[in-house]
């Protein structure tokens, strides 16, 4: 694994775990909440409501408290600034991601550049190998057709032969 994909795979982790504690503070916080309306309901029964005697629970008082500093500023600023980091941490997860596989295509296609090289190169070396052997056994074929003609020129009548001939059978000899 290059470090590219080891940088994706790290973004991918921290929004995990920015999404994770996002959900369990919105949980636990909405939980609190739904606890309190609870505890109201179940001490409070409607006739000491109708009475006008109600026992608010401690809850209560906390999420008046909380209302103006912790409810409308995540609701306003929190969740919008949530959205916002989880996109860049998966954007630069995805960049990061994408350009190692970009890195990884480009090595495997200079492997397979070079060796497509490196056959050519082989199969060129055996073609002139192979050129280099017709070329040999055909000079030897030569050489064995050249003895029969000499041969068949010694045989002919010494009259039938011209005096240039006659100089270069003798020149050969």
């Amino acid at each position: 694994m290059n470090k590219n994909k080891i940088l994706s795979c790290l973004f991918i982790v921290l929004a995990l775990i920015v999404m994770v504690g996002s959900v369990y503070v919105f949980v636990s916080y909405a939980t609190d909440i739904l606890n309190a309306i609870v505890d109201f309901i179940t001490t409070n029964d409607l006739r000491k409501l109708a009475q006008c005697g109600a026992a608010l629970p401690t809850q209560f008082s906390k999420i008046k408290a909380d209302f103006t500093t912790l409810i409308l500023p995540s609701l306003y600023y929190g969740i919008p600034v949530l959205f916002i980091v989880v996109s860049l941490l998966m954007f630069f997860a995805g960049y990061f991601y994408h350009k190692g596989r970009a890195e990884d295509e480009i090595r495997k296609k200079e492997e397979i550049e070079r060796e497509m090289i490196r056959k050519a190169s082989e199969r060129v070396a055996r073609q002139k190998a192979k050129e280099a052997e017709d070329a040999a056994s055909r000079a030897m074929e030569e050489e064995l057709e050249k003895p029969q003609t000499e041969a068949q020129e010694e045989a002919k009548p010494a009259e039938e032969e011209t005096p240039t001939q006659m100089i270069v059978r003798k020149r050969r000899r």
